[in-house]
């Protein structure tokens, strides 16, 4: 393809590569010296060449005392410890159910895709190079597979000024790639691969495997010795639209409006970037830039000092001394066993020795105030309780706030791309596996058809990926072993004090490996009849029916004894009035006539029975 043609996406081929091209010249300061970081930070760069061969005439060693890589280590192994996770919270009150499944689809993506590993990649080169880049996308299984851009083969908008890269109009990845690999990936394109290969530069300066683009200017697209060429990938603003093309010096790839959409369907660029410093030239840095200025004099200043107690200054003090020649006399000096010649004395210059080292200290002390300090790392109070730690830490971690929160604003974004991916690929039914802070296992079933029609006149789902609408947040949580610790120990010991401690409640709070194991088991002794328990429980019952049998008799005599008298005086009533009534002749001649009724008849009081 033509350098001028214009592609299908808009750009020419000229443009696009003018895009690389001065990505590549106009950073190519910052780069090298972020390359330089990089050398400081691995440790053999501190000295140069020309340093190293001064130090080996003077007979010095060339040693370097790296202070710049355990201070970094030390800001990676706080973010390590701490947990960052993502959260989705409902945007509407009938969401809070797609929020959870949005939480844990989120966890599922960063478990298989190892990202605790690529955050620390990416924090790795944010505090050296001062740029970490990643771009989501899609592996071969249809997997979201977020993945970090080296710093080398990262391409920006040199005009871009914002940490976050909000204001670039391109963004892209550019990697030398093998010829015969690019050909097989696209074959339409293997003349114009062909092509460029063969009509690329036969010197050997493309040694290693980045682009290469200093401050001249001049970028090399192809290596016809070793048959490479430099393919682009970039994402570039054409109105309010992301488009994407992939080309290299010969023609063009892949083109269009990019395929990744945001949260309202719309083109977007997946390639999410951050940098720790920008200065008023628009250069990137990280926090290893700062800490050059003082590892360079801790490096040079022990040297000095060195040379100084390894070399002596000596002086003529007696004229009538005999004539010794001063070179030999400097070189008895300089013995730790030499005989000064008579006449010849050293020079104090403890004044000089005390004044390098003093400056030496202030230097150490300044390059350790840039990294964390020992309240961060947990190295103050041996005897602290870990809570004391925690706030330590937690205000040594001041200074490095600002950094530290451009970063988590990174991660945010790149969660939200790999949601927004997600709700764009995942389509069908798919299971996910969680698992939990104890390790269990739980499976999340998405997109699951329900068997019934929906509103649409579609199926209707259970767990919709793409319908859910949540706000993803990240939550970071420190390390508080020491405080869970000092918990458990507090626990353990209300519970021999004889504070009704529950052990199911003791054993959630340990840090045992097989917890879970245990509380089963435990929860399952408990559920399990205990016969010694069941004993007494049935003799409890059976006094309790003795009690109530008692009480039932006692209850009957009461009555008994209470009635009796009543009963009695009702019967010698009874017999009273009989009596009287045989000698009137009345009951007898009724009852020869046979008559029925009873005595007294219905309907009529009765004589009162008692009190008569």
């Amino acid at each position: 393809m033509e350098d001028g043609v214009t592609g299908a996406g808009g750009a020419s081929l000229t443009s696009l590569k003018s895009m690389v091209e001065e990505a590549l010249s106009l950073t190519g300061t910052a780069r090298l010296e972020a390359a330089k970081d990089r050398d400081y930070y691995d440790g053999p760069g501190q000295w140069t060449d020309a340093e190293r061969a001064a130090l080996r005439k003077r007979k010095q060693p060339d040693n370097y005392f790296n202070r710049i890589r355990p201070g970094i280590d030390g800001i990676l192994g706080v973010l390590e410890q701490g947990q960052t996770d993502p959260k989705a919270f409902p945007r509407n009150p009938d969401d809070e159910d797609a929020a959870e499944v949005a939480t844990k689809s989120l966890r599922y993506i960063e478990d298989r895709a190892r990202f605790d590993r690529t955050k620390l990649d990416c924090a790795e080169t944010f505090f050296i190079e001062g740029i970490c880049a990643l771009i989501n996308e899609v592996d071969d299984d249809q997997e979201i597979a977020p993945t970090l851009i080296a710093y080398s083969e990262f391409i920006y908008d040199p005009r871009s000024r914002r940490r976050d890269f909000r204001d670039a109009r391109y963004l892209g990845v550019a990697k030398w790639q093998w010829a015969d690999d690019v050909a097989a990936r696209y074959p339409d394109a293997k003349v114009d691969v062909e092509a460029a290969v063969n009509t690329g530069s036969m010197v050997d300066q493309i040694n290693e495997d980045k682009p290469t683009g200093g401050v001249s200017g001049a970028v090399a697209w192809a290596d016809r010795r070793k048959r490479r060429l430099l393919v682009a990938e970039v994402y570039y603003r054409e109105g309010p639209q992301w488009m994407r093309c992939v080309f290299h010096a010969g023609g063009i790839l892949e083109e269009g409006p990019s395929p990744y959409l945001d949260q309202k369907r719309r083109p977007k660029c997946p390639i999410e970037a951050a940098s720790c410093y920008v200065d008023r030239e628009n250069n990137r840095y990280g926090k290893v830039r700062d800490m050059r200025g003082p590892q360079d004099e801790i490096n040079k200043r022990r040297s000095k000092l060195l040379h100084e107690l390894s070399v002596a200054q000596i002086q003529a003090v007696d004229p009538a001394a005999v004539e010794v020649d001063a070179d030999q006399a400097r070189a008895e000096a300089a013995k730790p066993d030499g005989v000064i010649p008579f006449g010849w004395q050293r020079v104090n210059r403890s004044d000089i020795a005390a004044g390098q080292a003093q400056l030496l200290t202030e230097a150490k002390a300044e390059i350790e105030r840039m990294g964390p300090n020992p309240a961060i790392l947990g190295r103050q109070g041996e005897n602290s309780s870990g809570r004391a730690n925690l706030v330590r830490q937690q205000a040594g971690l001041t200074e490095l706030a600002t950094v530290l929160g451009v970063f988590d604003d990174f991660l945010l974004r790149c969660y939200r791309g790999m949601w927004d991916l997600a709700k764009q690929t995942w389509q069908g039914p798919k299971w996910i596996r969680v698992t939990d802070e104890e390790g269990s296992l739980e499976w999340i079933g998405l997109n699951k058809p329900t068997g019934m029609m929906g509103h649409n006149g579609g199926p209707e789902l259970e767990n919709p990926v793409a319908e859910m609408d949540v706000d993803i947040i990240i939550e970071t949580t420190p390390n508080t072993a020491n405080v869970a610790q000092e918990q458990f120990q507090m626990l353990t010991d209300l519970a021999k004090a004889g504070f009704p401690i529950p052990p199911l409640a003791i054993i959630k709070a340990s840090s045992l490996p097989n917890k879970r194991d245990i509380l089963n088991e435990m929860k399952a002794a408990a559920e399990q009849p205990d016969p010694a328990k069941e004993l007494e429980n049935e003799g409890k019952l059976a006094e309790v029916n003795k009690t109530k049998s008692e009480t039932a008799l006692n209850i009957a005599k009461a009555r008994k004894e209470y009635h009796a008298p009543l009963l009695d005086a009702a019967q010698t009533a009874a017999s009273i009035h009989q009596g009287h009534q045989t000698a009137a002749g009345g009951p007898a001649e009724m009852q020869d006539a046979g008559a029925t009724e009873s005595y007294p008849p219905q309907g009529e009081a009765g004589p009162p029975l008692i009190g008569r």
